[in-house]
Parts: C-alpha cells; sequence; structure tokens
C-alpha cells in the first residue's frame, strides 16, 4: 500500500452502484411500518462491497430520511461478539443520536457486570445519560460495596426513584429479587430482552428506527466446531430482534442466512435477502479510467484477474499508483494474486477449512460423492460430514445438476497459497479418478458423462504430468473417444495439446511432429483436408530432420499424407508415398508388422479407386518383451515396466494379473537395491492398494506401515513421497474405522 493519499479515495461509486440493492433498501423503508419484524440481510464473498454499500444506505437515511433514527455496529470488532459488549456499544451509538435512557438495560447490565467481576468498580460513565440521574449512582454505589446480592437497597432505591422511574419499572413488573439471584450466564441471556425494551419504550408507536450490523459472519470466527451452527446467533435471532417491534435491520455478511427453514418457518414473513454480486464489467472499466489508468490492456488484466470483485479492484489501483511514482506500468505488473485477497477471504476460517478448500480448489467442481471421497483421501481436517457446513459459504456456487464451485478469484488465491507438492498430488489424484471412469470403454456406450470426465482428466493431467507423460496418457486416453467419431470433442484438446508441447519441449522434438501427426488426423476426419495437410507435411520435416529418411515415424507420417492425396484426387503422389511408406517399414518393422498390414490396405484403397483392383493386402500386428531379453529378468529397468504393467492392470480392475507382476517387482527390487531403498517403499505403496482393493486388509495394512516407515527413516517426515504414502495409509484408516 502507498504511503500518502491516493488519488481515488472518495470514489465510493465502485462500490455503490448496487442499484437492485438500492432499490430494496428504499421499498425497506416504504413497508417498514407494515410488518412487526423486518430484516434486510444483503450477502456476497469478501471483498465484493457490502460495507460500502451499508454506508450508501446510511447516507439515504440521513439524506432522505432524517427522522429515522439509525445505528451501526460491526462485528469485525471482536469485543462486539460478546452479547453484552455489543449492546452497550450500540446503546452508546444509540444515544449519541437520542435521549434514550435505557434504565432496565442498564440496572441489568449493572448486576451482570458487577457479578461477572465482582472485583473491580463499576465506573459511573459507562452509563451516560442515566447517571445523571441521583438513584443510578445510589445503586452503583451499592453494588460496589454490598455487591449484586443486597436486593433490598437496589428495591428500597427504586421505590424512592421519580415517579416516572417507578412507573416505568412497574410497568414491565421487573422482578428484581430474581434478576439479582441469577447468575451472570443467565442474566446476560436476558440483556437484548431489556435493551429491546427500553429502546421500544422510548420510540413509541410512530417512530421508526434501523440497526445495520455488518461482519455477521464473524459471530462463527473460532466457533464453528464448538456447538450448533445456529446457536451462535441466536442471542440477535431469538432474543433481540423479536423484542424490538417495529424496529428494522439491515445485517451483511458472506453467507445467506438460513434462518428459514432450519430455525423457524415463521422468519419467512420477515426476512428478505438480496445477493451482493460481483460489478459489471463496464463499471470496473469506467473505475479504473477515472483512477488514472488509461492503457487498455492493463484495465483488461486487471479487470479479468479480480473477477469483477470491488477490493481487488482498489487493490490494483494502490499497484498502479505506487509503481507510477517510479516508472510507467506496464501489463506484467498486473494480473497476480494479491495476498490481502487471500487474508480476508480466509480471515474467519478454521485451519482445518482453509486446508478443505486448498484440496477442493483443485477440481473445476465437486459433488457430495467426490467431497467425502478427497476428504477421506488427503484428510485436511474437516471430516467428509461436513459438507453441509462447508457448502454454505458465501464463496461457494452450485447449479442444479448438484455441482459445486469456488469463486475464481477465491479459487485462484487457495491454489497460490497451497503447497505446491500437495497441489500436485491431489491433481494426480484427481487424474486417477476421472481416468478410471473411461477405463477400458466400449466406444458404443459414450455418453455426457465420459465426455466430461476426459476434458476433466485432461485438465488434471496438465498439472500433474510433465510434457512427455502428458502426451503419452492423452493419446492412450482419447483413443475410444477418436475411434467413436467424438471429434468435435477431442480437437480442440488437441491443438490446445499442440501449443503445450511446442513450448515445453520445442518445434523439434519428436511428440511435437507427433501431436501434429495426430491433429492432422483429425482435420482429416472431419473432411477439413486444407488444415491436415500443411500439419502432415510439417511432422514429416521435423521427423526426417531428428531420425532421418528410414524411421518407421517417417512410414506413419508418409502413410497419413498418401490418404490426404488420395482424398483431394492426387493419386500419383497417393501411390508415392504410400510406396515409401511401405518399403521403409517392411525393412525397419519387419513383413508381419501391423503398420505394414495397414499401408497396405491405404495403398490398395489407391489403387481401388483408379480401378487396379489386383494391388491390395491386409495384415496383423505384433510386439512385446525386449527388455527381458536384452537387460535379463532381474534388471531394474525390467523391474520399472513391470510395475507400470501392474499398475494399468490395477486401473482395468484386473487384480488376478496384476498381483503375481508386484510380486516380482517387489523380489527384484529388495535383490539389488536392499530392502531399505525408497524404491522398495514405493512398491509397497503400491502392493498396499491392490491388497486393498481386493480386500486383503490385513496384508494392505501390513504393507503400508513398512512402507511409512521405510520413507519416514531414508526420506524424513516432509518429503514429498512420505507424505503421499502417509495419505494413503490414513485413507485406508479412515475407510476400515467407517466399515466397523
Amino acid at each position: 500500500m502507498p504511503i500518502g493519499p491516493t488519488t481515488y479515495f472518495g470514489k465510493e461509486k465502485v462500490f455503490v452502484d448496487r442499484e437492485p440493492c438500492i432499490q430494496a433498501f428504499r421499498e425497506n423503508i416504504q413497508k417498514s411500518g407494515t410488518k412487526e419484524y423486518n430484516v434486510l440481510f444483503y450477502h456476497g464473498i469478501a471483498g465484493i462491497g457490502k460495507s460500502k454499500l451499508q454506508k450508501e444506505l446510511q447516507k439515504i437515511l440521513d439524506e432522505k430520511y432524517p427522522e429515522i433514527l439509525w445505528a451501526a455496529i460491526d462485528l469485525n470488532t471482536k469485543t462486539y461478539r460478546e452479547s453484552g459488549t455489543f449492546l452497550i456499544t450500540l446503546r452508546n451509538k444509540i444515544q449519541d443520536k437520542s435521549k434514550s435512557k435505557f434504565y432496565l438495560f442498564n440496572i441489568a447490565h449493572a448486576i451482570y457486570w458487577k457479578k461477572l467481576h465482582p472485583e473491580i468498580p463499576l465506573l459511573e460513565q459507562n452509563y451516560p445519560l442515566i447517571r445523571e440521574e441521583g438513584f443510578f449512582s445510589k445503586i452503583v454505589n451499592v453494588l460496589n460495596e454490598f455487591g449484586p446480592a443486597h436486593t433490598k437497597l437496589i428495591i428500597d432505591i427504586l421505590n424512592n426513584a421519580p415517579d416516572n422511574i417507578m412507573r416505568f419499572f412497574n410497568e414491565r413488573a421487573i422482578d428484581m429479587n430474581m434478576l439479582t439471584a441469577m447468575e451472570a450466564p443467565e442474566i446476560e441471556k436476558l440483556l437484548p430482552g431489556f435493551f429491546a425494551a427500553d429502546f421500544a419504550n422510548y420510540l413509541g408507536t410512530d417512530s421508526k428506527a434501523y440497526i445495520f450490523i455488518d461482519t455477521y459472519e464473524a459471530l462463527w470466527d473460532d466457533l464453528r466446531d464448538k456447538g450448533s451452527f445456529h446457536e451462535k446467533d441466536e442471542w440477535i435471532r431469538d432474543n433481540l430482534i423479536p423484542n424490538m417491534s417495529g424496529v428494522s435491520w439491515v445485517i451483511c455478511g458472506r453467507e445467506k442466512l438460513l434462518w428459514v427453514p432450519e430455525c423457524d418457518s415463521d422468519w419467512d414473513m420477515y426476512l428478505e435477502q438480496h445477493q451482493v454480486d460481483e460489478l459489471p464489467e463496464s463499471y470496473c472499466r469506467e473505475f479504473l479510467e477515472d483512477c488514472g489508468i488509461e492503457n487498455k490492456d492493463i484495465r483488461d488484466i486487471i479487470i479479468k484477474a479480480s473477477e469483477r470483485v470491488p477490493y481487488y479492484l482498489n487493490l490494483s489501483v494502490d499497484t498502479f499508483e505506487k509503481i507510477n511514482k517510479k516508472r510507467q506500468p506496464v501489463s506484467k505488473d498486473f494480473g497476480k494474486t494479491q495476498p490481502e485477497i487471500f487474508n480476508i477471504f480466509v480471515k474467519y476460517l478454521s485451519a482445518g477449512e482453509i486446508r478443505a478448500f486448498e484440496v477442493l480448489s483443485a477440481p473445476n467442481f465437486w459433488d457430495r460423492d467426490l467431497f467425502e471421497i478427497l476428504m477421506k483421501k488427503f484428510d485436511p481436517g474437516v471430516p467428509t460430514s461436513g459438507f453441509s457446513e462447508l457448502v454454505k459459504f458465501s464463496f461457494i456456487k452450485t447449479d442444479s445438476n448438484g455441482k459445486y464451485y469456488i469463486h475464481q478469484l477465491m479459487r485462484k488465491n487457495l491454489q497460490e497459497h497451497q503447497d505446491s507438492t500437495d497441489r500436485k498430488n491431489i491433481h494426480q489424484f484427481l487424474l486417477a479418478y476421472y481416468s478410471n471412469k473411461i477405463e477400458d470403454l466400449d466406444i458404443k456406450a459414450i455418453a455426457p458423462e465420459h465426455e466430461l470426465a476426459l476434458t476433466e482428466a485432461f485438465y488434471h493431467a496438465k498439472e500433474a504430468l510433465e510434457a512427455e507423460e502428458l502426451h503419452k496418457w492423452f493419446v492412450y486416453a482419447s483413443d475410444p473417444f477418436n475411434r467413436a467419431a467424438f471429434w468435435q470433442l477431442i480437437t480442440p484438446i488437441y491443438e490446445e495439446m499442440l501449443q503445450i508441447l511446442e513450448a515445453e519441449l520445442g518445434p523439434q522434438h519428436p511428440d511435437f511432429a507427433a501431436i501434429l501427426n495426430d491433429l492432422a488426423e483429425l482435420y482429416r476426419h472431419k473432411g477439413d483436408y486444407e488444415k491436415a495437410l500443411p500439419l502432415y507435411q510439417r511432422a514429416l520435416e521435423i521427423n526426417e530432420k531428428i531420425l532421418g529418411p528410414q524411421h518407421s515415424d517417417i512410414a506413419a507420417t508418409l502413410n497419413n499424407l498418401a490418404l490426404i492425396y488420395r482424398y483431394i484426387e492426387d493419386y500419383e503422389k497417393a501411390l508415392q508415398f504410400n510406396q515409401r511408406a511401405l518399403d521403409i517399414r517392411e525393412e525397419v518393422l519387419g513383413s508381419q508388422h501391423p503398420d505394414v498390414a495397414q499401408t497396405l490396405n491405404n495403398l490398395a484403397s489407391v489403387y481401388f479407386d483408379i480401378e487396379d483392383y489386383e494391388k491390395a493386402l491386409p495384415l496383423y500386428q505384433r510386439a512385446l518383451e525386449i527388455v527381458e531379453k536384452v537387460l535379463g529378468p532381474q534388471h531394474p529397468s525390467v523391474a520399472a515396466k513391470l510395475n507400470n504393467l501392474a499398475g494399468i492392470y490395477c486401473q482395468m480392475r484386473n487384480y488376478e494379473k496384476a498381483l503375481p507382476l508386484y510380486q516380482r517387482v517387489l523380489e527384484i527390487n529388495e535383490k539389488v537395491l536392499g530392502p531399505q531403498h525408497p524404491d522398495v517403499a514405493i512398491t509397497l505403496n503400491n502392493f498396499a492398494g491392490l491388497c486393498e482393493n481386493m480386500e486383503d486388509y490385513g496384508k494392505a495394512s501390513l504393507l503400508y506401515q513398512r512402507a511409512l516407515e521405510i520413507v519416514e527413516k531414508k526420506l524424513g517426515q516432509k518429503h514429498p513421497t512420505t507424505m503421499a504414502i502417509k495419505n494413503n495409509y490414513n485413507g485406508f484408516l479412515s475407510e476400515m474405522s467407517e466399515e466397523k
């Protein structure tokens, strides 16, 4: 934050251009005398401008309705969240604008306070206006000298008070003996009622008043896991508001109130709620221009990063002005996450809730089932039963399909705050979760949920895998969709893959050439030969430069180019490229290789088109155990391959094939690397997961324990591998305890 005055100070319009919210308040004023109770609640995420909205509403009262008494209190001040202090503060604010005496409340509060702090003298100045009344000074003296137990002395003082005061107490039939006999917590519960009675007596039946409460969510600060959810604001909801008939309330908080139906359905008649949404983009743009940000690129970056949240816009203006004092701001100075944003978002969250939302920031959305899976897997400190509480937060959105989303600004800040290793582990888990949904997919049974699983798996694969692994995974995962002609779905993903591989691996890498070839094939399937041809030509150029003219990858591209030339009816080139591809494949792969058969089929198709039917042929495929033949059956590389193969069988739920492979991997690694090597621990962890799936829980537990013992000793408690194995073991224990 720059030191000194900011040029935009006072530009409140960015916060208060909330016509629907303001109009709701104007209408509420008109109806305020028609309802016994009147609560107007505005809710929205942190930084959205609720506090500034309240100030604008208060300004409306001052300018348009000066006869309406109002007072405001902000629960962001921690001491105000205790009912006694809240009421004393509210009393003081009301008395700043009126002559309300609060006789009953002040006496009850004095007794309550003295019972709570018997060793500290009461001060008359804490009770303004009525301290001038002689009778109250006498009550304070009695409480300081004898304590609250001397009820007779207090009653005698009240009996000798002025007639108007005696009449006030007689009308309310206050039993002073009962009041002084109560303990402090019991009196505290009555204070809202006493306060309300005093204030209602002052207002009478014709006057109007508004009480504003801000930062309502602070009532739950550090208390979410203690007692029931709705007991935190019970003293306001059940004791204060119902006893202040005729008083209107404007409350602002992050989460929508759930008084209906969770507390009392009658609140439906008296409670009106409005969401404070993000600002319109046009207004964000106008605000930034007014603040002197003339560069359109900078404005666009700020608006996109802000998600149109006012607090972020203000922070960005601060950044602009700070930089502008030293040099000309440029686009790259903006669009970053702001620590202040994260701090206000999580201000009233527990450490466990923050960790839970960090986990939930990884998926684009979640439902209840995925929520429970993630909480079990990563154990952030929130139980699976905590779903209903977490989705109440203002930054959680939902749709009609039962999917939940974190507000994008909050989500970006959570991801930035989270440990990168933890974040990658979650993405790896979600990659496996969604990949499993499209494993062994029957191309005749592909449904919308499978399309969604592919797009979500790709999102997590980008975060979890390095470029070469990402390429290999996606070619495998997208294959059934390709064969089922879901080309509209996978083409934009392949286009994104092309950009990723070019950026990460460079334009001369074999994987980049491969993705060029695959994307060209999709264009070919869609009949877009003009887009396909230059991609095939570029792939051929790269592969010939890297691999030489006689490589099998060259043959694959030649084969595909031949198809394009055939489709555009350039049969001479089609025959030429097919023949060249066939020559390479027969030489490099052997005459029985399936790629040879494919080229022969393509060549036959060209001859068919030109009516030379005698030249064509098909063939079959073959491939496997080279590493064992070359390196021997006990080499660590063989163990790695076996481990990967076992993992694939596990994903396919073919546990009987995976079991002997893991046993063999474990034998090789223990023999070659020793029983305490981290690779042995990883194998034990994988083996344990297989046993868990096969419901051999006793063996799974022993394998997890041994794996954890090795990594804790060799790698330490905070190593990513240790944390991953520990998470697996904790998830296993959690599932076992639930089954019991």
